[in-house]
């Protein structure tokens, strides 16, 4: 009867280290985290020229502002002249390249 029982405190000892194993085991896959992959982003050589030229607008002014300053003392002194036949030739032109 002694071996009986010894056999069956070795049966019982056995599940509880199994048991104890699994636990081990799922405590480290649940520790164990897949590594978090980031985003990224690759822009093309035509995206990268398109943000220089962007770039290069921000940075250029809107105005001539020089050619603004001088247009005005020119009226401010009342010697600024407007050249009506520049400006009907200029008119005819854009005229003709819109029926064309």
């Amino acid at each position: 009867m002694k071996i009986e029982n010894l056999y069956q405190k070795f049966n019982v000892q056995t599940e509880q280290v199994k048991q104890a194993q699994g636990e081990i085991q799922k405590a480290a896959v649940e520790n164990k985290k897949p590594p978090v992959q980031q985003d990224r982003v690759e822009l093309s050589q035509t995206a990268k020229d398109i943000q220089k030229v962007e770039k290069a607008l921000k940075a250029t002014p809107d105005v001539r502002t020089e050619k603004i300053r001088a247009i005005k003392e020119q009226i401010e002194a009342g010697t600024y002249q407007v050249d009506s036949k520049k400006i009907a030739n200029a008119m005819l032109t854009d005229l003709i390249k819109d029926m064309g």
